[in-house]
C-alpha cells in the first residue's frame, strides 16, 4: 500500500475518532447543569490539543506536534493560579462563546486535515471548509446536539436545520459536478425548511430567545445566500467560506449558551427584511449555479445555438433541469451591462436583477413552497367552511397556476408568462376571457388569491398581522388612473398581433415585470407599513382592477340579516377586512357590498355569521332549493 494511501486512511480514522471523543466531552458538558471551572479548562485545552494534532498530521510537522502535546500543561497551570468554582454553562455567555470558538477551531482543523490529502485548495481556510469531511461533521453536529438536547421545540428543529443547510453547501462537494448539483437542491430543501422554521419561531416565541433565534439566522442564511451568489457568479469561495465559518460560531453558541426567554415584542419588519432578501440572494444563485451547473452536465456547448458569444443564454430542451433553469441572470445582467450607457445601467442592471431573479422557476418554486406552509397554517385557523374551501383552492392553486401555467405554456397569467414562451394574440385573448368569466361567476378572488403569486404572498398566517387598519378613498379614485397603462399596454400588445404596429420590446411583459420587480417588491418590503393586499388597497395593480369589474356582475358579500346589522356595534367585518372596505355601510345602504377593490378573501365571512358570499354557486342552489 502507498506511503500517500496509508495517510489517507489514517485521516479519515482519526477524524472519526476524534469526532467521537468531541461528541463525548460536549455532550458531557450539556447534560450537567454545573461544571467546574478548572475541568473545564482542562478539557478545553484538551480539544485544542487535538485540533493542532490534525493540522500536524495534515502538514507532518513534528513541531505542531508537541506543541499540541503541551498546550495541556496551560490550563493545568492556570488552575493553579484560579480559585475553583462551579459554573452553569448554559447561562453564562462567555464560556459559551468560549466553547463554541473551541470546537469550531477543532472542526476546521479536522476539516484541514481531510482536505488537504483529499481535496486541497490554494488557500488552508477554504481547504478546511469546501470538503466533504466538513459536511459530515456539521451533520453530525446537527444530529448529535438535537438529540442530546431532548427538546423539540419549532425553535430548537430551526437551528437544526439551518446546520443541516450548511452541510449540504455545494462549495463542499466541487469534486463532481453532479455532486454538486444534487447537493445544491438538497441545500435549498433544507434552507426552504429553515425558512418557514424561522417564520413560525418569529411568530409564536415571543421571547428574547425567539426573537433572536428568528433574526439572527435570518441574517446568516442572508450571509451565506450572498456568499453563495459570488461562489455561482464569480468562482469565489471566500466570502461563502467565512460566511459559514460565522454561522457555524453562532450555532454552536446557541447550543450551549441558554438565551434568556425573557418575553418582549415580536419584530417582524426587521425579520421580514432580512428573510426576503435571503430569498432574494438564494434565487439568483441558485438560478445561477443551477444553470451552469445543468448545462455543463448535459449540453454541449460547443454545438448550442443559444450562445451570445461565450455565454449561453438559454437552456436547451435537450437539458432535463431547463424547466428548472430556464435562463441565466448572471447572462441576462452581463448582456445589460455591455448594452447601456452608465445612466442606462443605474436603471436597468437593478431591474434586470431582481427582474430575473423572480421570474425564475426556481425562485417561484420556492416562494411557492414557504408561502403554501404558511396559508396551511392559516387554514388550521379558520373557522367557517367557505373560507376553508376558499384556503384549500389557494393552496391548489399555487402548483397548478403560479407555476405550471406562467411557465410553461404561452398563455398569459398577468406578469408571469413570456420569459420562456412568447405569448401570443389567441392565447392572450383566450386568458382574458377565462379569467373575466371566472371573475364575473366567483368574484376578483379567482384570479387575485388563486392565480397571482402576489396574493399568495399576503394570504397567509404570518402576514395577516400586518393588515392595515384604515383605508382612504383618496385610492379609490386613484387606482384609475393606474388602469391606463395597462390598458395602453394591451393595446399595444393587440396591434403588434395584428401586424399593425412593430416594437423592439413586448409592451405586456414590459408591463408585468416593472409592477411586479419595481412597484410590487417597494410595497411589499414595507408591508408593515403599507399593510396587505396593497395592490388592491392602493389600486397600482391594473389587472386587478380590470378583474375587479367583474365583482359588479354576480359577486355579493351580503348580510343574512340586515337589522342585525343595524345592531352591531363591533363591526368586525370592517376590522377583519384586510382591504378596509365598508362593508357594514354598503349593507346598510344597499343590502351588499360589491366593490372592484374587494379580492374575495372571506375574511368578513369568518369575522362574523351574519355575513355571506353570493356567487354563481350560491345562487343556483338557492334557485333549487325555492324550485322543489
Amino acid at each position: 500500500m502507498e506511503y500517500e494511501t496509508i495517510l489517507k486512511l489514517f485521516s479519515l480514522v482519526y477524524i472519526i475518532i476524534m469526532m467521537t471523543i468531541d461528541f463525548w466531552i460536549f455532550g458531557l458538558i450539556l447534560r450537567r447543569e454545573y461544571v467546574r471551572v478548572k475541568g473545564l479548562l482542562i478539557i478545553l485545552s484538551i480539544v485544542l490539543m487535538m485540533g493542532l494534532e490534525s493540522l500536524a498530521l495534515a502538514q507532518l510537522n513534528v513541531l505542531l506536534f508537541i506543541s499540541g502535546m503541551l498546550l495541556v500543561l496551560i490550563p493545568l497551570f492556570i488552575s493553579f493560579l484560579i480559585k475553583d468554582h462551579s459554573i452553569n454553562v448554559n447561562r453564562n455567555w462567555k464560556y459559551g462563546l468560549l466553547l463554541s470558538s473551541v470546537i469550531v477551531f477543532d472542526e476546521l482543523a479536522m476539516g484541514y486535515l481531510y482536505g488537504n490529502y483529499f481535496t486541497p485548495l490554494p488557500n488552508p481556510l477554504l481547504t478546511a471548509i469546501n470538503n466533504p469531511a466538513y459536511g459530515a461533521m456539521m451533520l453530525g453536529d446537527a444530529i448529535f446536539f438535537l438529540y442530546i438536547l431532548r427538546r423539540r421545540s419549532i425553535m430548537e428543529f430551526a437551528i437544526t436545520t439551518f446546520a443541516i443547510s450548511m452541510a449540504f453547501m455545494p462549495s463542499l462537494y466541487l469534486m463532481d459536478r453532479m455532486l454538486e448539483f444534487i447537493m445544491s437542491i438538497l441545500t435549498s430543501l433544507f434552507m426552504i425548511v429553515n425558512i418557514v422554521l424561522l417564520y413560525l419561531t418569529e411568530m409564536r416565541m415571543l421571547t428574547f430567545q425567539g426573537q433572536l433565534v428568528a433574526i439572527s439566522l435570518s441574517l446568516f442564511n442572508l450571509l451565506m445566500m450572498l456568499g453563495l451568489t459570488f461562489f455561482a457568479s464569480l468562482s469565489n469561495l471566500y466570502f461563502l467560506t467565512l460566511s459559514m465559518i460565522a454561522s457555524m460560531v453562532w450555532y454552536f453558541f446557541l447550543i450551549f449558551y441558554n438565551v434568556p426567554a425573557k418575553k418582549i415584542s415580536p419584530k417582524p419588519f426587521l425579520f421580514l427584511v432580512l428573510v426576503n432578501l435571503t430569498e432574494l440572494a438564494m434565487g439568483f444563485g441558485e438560478s445561477v449555479l443551477g444553470f451552469n451547473l445543468t448545462n455543463s452536465l448535459f449540453v454541449n456547448t460547443m454545438n448550442c445555438e443559444m450562445m451570445i458569444g461565450s455565454h449561453m443564454m438559454r437552456s436547451p430542451f435537450n437539458n432535463p433541469f431547463w424547466w428548472l433553469f430556464p435562463i441565466n441572470p448572471l447572462t441576462m445582467i452581463t448582456m445589460t451591462i455591455m448594452k447601456y450607457n452608465l445612466l442606462g445601467k443605474l436603471v436597468m442592471v437593478p431591474f434586470m436583477t431582481i427582474m430575473t431573479t423572480t421570474m425564475a422557476p426556481f425562485y417561484v418554486i420556492m416562494m411557492g413552497a414557504e408561502m403554501s406552509y404558511l396559508v396551511y397554517e392559516r387554514f388550521k385557523k379558520v373557522k367557517t367552511r367557505y373560507l376553508k374551501a376558499w384556503t384549500l383552492g389557494i393552496l391548489t392553486g399555487i402548483p397548478i397556476f403560479v407555476v405550471l401555467i406562467p411557465y410553461y405554456t404561452n398563455y398569459y397569467i398577468f406578469g408571469m408568462s413570456g420569459m420562456i414562451f412568447p405569448v401570443t394574440l389567441a392565447p392572450f385573448v383566450i386568458s382574458l376571457v377565462v379569467i373575466a368569466l371566472f371573475s364575473t361567476l366567483f368574484g376578483r378572488g379567482v384570479y387575485c388569491n388563486l392565480v397571482c403569486m402576489s396574493a399568495h404572498m399576503w394570504s397567509n398566517v404570518f402576514y395577516e398581522q400586518f393588515s392595515a387598519k384604515k383605508n382612504s378613498k383618496f385610492w379609490d379614485y386613484l387606482r384609475w388612473i393606474f388602469l391606463v397603462p395597462l390598458i395602453i399596454a394591451f393595446y399595444l400588445f393587440v396591434m403588434m398581433g395584428l401586424g399593425k404596429i412593430k416594437l423592439p420590446i413586448n409592451p405586456l411583459d414590459f408591463y408585468g415585470m416593472f409592477t411586479l420587480n419595481y412597484i410590487w417588491w417597494f410595497f411589499y418590503f414595507l408591508t408593515p407599513i403599507f399593510g396587505i393586499y396593497s395592490c388592491a388597497r392602493q389600486g397600482w395593480c391594473g389587472f386587478g382592477t380590470f378583474n375587479g369589474i367583474f365583482n359588479k356582475v354576480l359577486f355579493k358579500i351580503r348580510a343574512k340579516d340586515v337589522n342585525t346589522c343595524k345592531e352591531c356595534v363591533s363591526k368586525e367585518c370592517d376590522t377583519s377586512c384586510p382591504v378596509k372596505i365598508p362593508i357594514s355601510n354598503d349593507i346598510l345602504k344597499k343590502g351588499y357590498s360589491n366593490r372592484i377593490s374587494c379580492i374575495v378573501c372571506a375574511r368578513c365571512v369568518d369575522a362574523c355569521d351574519n355575513v355571506e358570499i353570493v356567487n354563481v354557486v350560491t345562487i343556483l342552489k338557492n334557485r333549487e332549493s325555492k324550485s322543489f
